[in-house]
């Protein structure tokens, strides 16, 4: 008995578990006692008490960053329409639409697969975002400034255009952006009397080549709880 209760004692006063994120730590209180054997000879034995086990939380693991998959249909489907208009053989082929088909979309085609390479869509806790493919950030957005990093909460619309199962654009309508910028570009119509009457809400238009899979990036507006009209 007396073995059991040392080793009780010692257990307890070392006992501190660390698991999956939480620390758990026991506050004992050991107290000393001195009592008679059956045989009269005196001994000492440990009674044990504690006085709390209280748990806490020391951390939690960020939820990692979502990196959606770049897609290169755009690109391949406009090099595709610069090879119908430009390619010996083609019934589409001249010299003039050589000059005014084939040799700009080639080019937008190239440059489009150039923009799926380098650039990638991310949600991570707080905000969707547009970095580079090395995750660093791809500066400032390049019609109203400020970085291209926006919260949830601010989004207030989404879509694909011209539809979801023949995307080409992704846009959205944000509200992080100063007030003053709303109107700018597509803006003027997109927050213009009628469009605001039709049940549109003010903000700050975005429309992006859609270079990565669209169907995570509407899924993930969704999962984060983006409003959507």
């Amino acid at each position: 008995m007396i073995a059991g209760k040392a080793l009780l004692s010692f257990v307890l006063l070392l006992a501190s578990d660390v698991s999956d994120g939480f620390t758990t730590t026991s506050h004992v209180k050991v107290t000393s006692s001195r009592s008679q054997s059956p045989m009269g000879r005196p001994f000492d034995f440990n009674n044990v008490s504690v006085r709390s086990v209280v748990p806490f939380k020391t951390s939690l693991a960020a939820a990692p960053t979502e990196i959606i998959d770049p897609s290169y249909n755009l690109a391949l489907g406009s090099l595709a329409l610069a090879a119908a208009f430009a390619l010996p053989g083609s019934p589409l082929k001249s010299n003039l639409s050589t000059i005014l088909g084939g040799i700009p979309l080639a080019l937008f085609g190239l440059f489009l697969a150039y923009q799926t390479t380098t650039i990638r869509f991310t949600f991570d806790d707080k905000n969707f975002s547009l970095v580079k493919a090395n995750m660093e950030s791809s500066g400032e957005n390049f019609v109203v400034g400020g970085e291209n990093v926006w919260a949830y909460d601010k989004i207030v619309n989404y879509d694909l255009f011209p539809s979801r199962s023949f995307p080409i654009l992704v846009y959205f309508k944000e509200t992080q952006t100063p007030e003053e910028f709303w109107n700018v570009g597509p803006g003027e119509k997109a927050n213009s009397p009628e469009a605001i009457a039709k049940g549109a809400v003010p903000g700050q238009v975005h429309f992006f080549p859609a270079i990565a899979n669209t169907e995570e990036i509407i899924n993930g507006f969704e999962k984060h709880g983006c409003a959507k009209l």
